[in-house]
């Protein structure tokens, strides 16, 4: 009987993933090796059409530099943030944590031009700062050699909050035994924090990782609207993507651009599961504490 009611309670999400997911992934496949007008002979070549365009390598290099500043970031941010919330107690941690949600209700075109006011010295509330730094036009800022580093930022700022959340979230399913017995033993708020409590949320950690890097992955909608509206042009073809964008609407070889969808959802699955079994996700989590006497 158990095993009925465990299959009716997934039946739904099996529907959905089969649906929304496997399917769509099947008819990907098949349009990535299928014939196109710039492939007409389809197969594999479509695949071979990605990597040897001009572009490919670049939007890998600004892919793979926006994610080794932003998950890092993400990652030390969010832990740390947590953790100082859930070790402070204070009587403003509800509005706190509401706080943290608001940025994560800016997204898309809203948050590029939030960030563009920011960052523009011309508007720019800092614009005194930039001054001292010798910043005083938008084109300083924002250029080619930045655009990492501005994408990452706003990326962060519209992700943090929801996860600092959730891991806060996280840290309150810790029995208060195990606490209680760490401070019985003499573990000060910095051990608390880094022995017991960490240890004990790593899978949680772990799962924001790799759906951090998904997303981070599949960057799109920053770079496109600052080279298709703020500054023309300035991050074509910036990510992977936009390639992918490019070479299905403006390229008009869907093929090819399937084929890169398939590539990134390859990438993405191999990252995700070399986390999760280097990292034990499926195990219980173990604790590695110290005498503290």
């Amino acid at each position: 009987m158990g095993q009925i009611n465990a299959l009716l309670m997934f039946a739904p999400y099996l529907v959905l993933l089969v649906m929304f997911a496997i399917i769509p992934i099947i008819m990907a496949f098949r349009v990535s090796i299928g014939p196109s007008r710039l492939s007409p002979e389809g197969g594999f070549g479509n695949y071979m059409f990605v990597f040897e365009d001009f572009r490919f390598l670049s939007a890998v290099g600004n892919v793979g530099l926006f994610l080794l500043i932003y998950l890092p970031a993400m990652l030390i941010v969010v832990a740390g943030l947590s953790l100082l919330m859930d070790t402070i107690k204070m009587k403003y941690t509800l509005p706190l944590r509401l706080a943290y949600l608001v940025p994560a209700g800016i997204s898309g075109s809203v948050a590029i031009l939030v960030w563009y006011f920011m960052l523009e010295p011309t508007y720019s509330p800092f614009a005194g700062i930039f001054a001292e730094f010798g910043l005083t036009e938008g084109v300083e800022i924002f250029n080619t050699s930045n655009l990492v580093y501005i994408f990452a930022l706003m990326a962060f700022f519209t992700g943090a909050g929801n996860w600092i959340v959730i891991q806060y979230g996280s840290l309150q399913s810790i029995p208060d035994d195990i606490l209680e017995a760490a401070r019985m033993d003499g573990a000060n708020a910095f051990q608390m924090a880094f022995l017991i409590k960490l240890p004990l949320i790593r899978k949680y950690l772990v799962y924001m990782l790799i759906l951090v890097f998904a997303a981070g992955l599949q960057i799109f909608v920053e770079p496109y609207l600052i080279s298709s509206s703020v500054y023309p042009g300035l991050a074509k073809d910036w990510s992977l993507n936009q390639l992918s964008y490019t070479l299905a609407f403006l390229g008009s070889n869907l093929g090819a651009a399937m084929a890169l969808s398939m590539v990134m959802l390859l990438v993405s699955v191999v990252v995700a599961l070399v986390i999760i079994y280097r990292t034990d996700f499926f195990d219980e989590a173990r604790l590695r504490v110290k005498d503290t006497k």
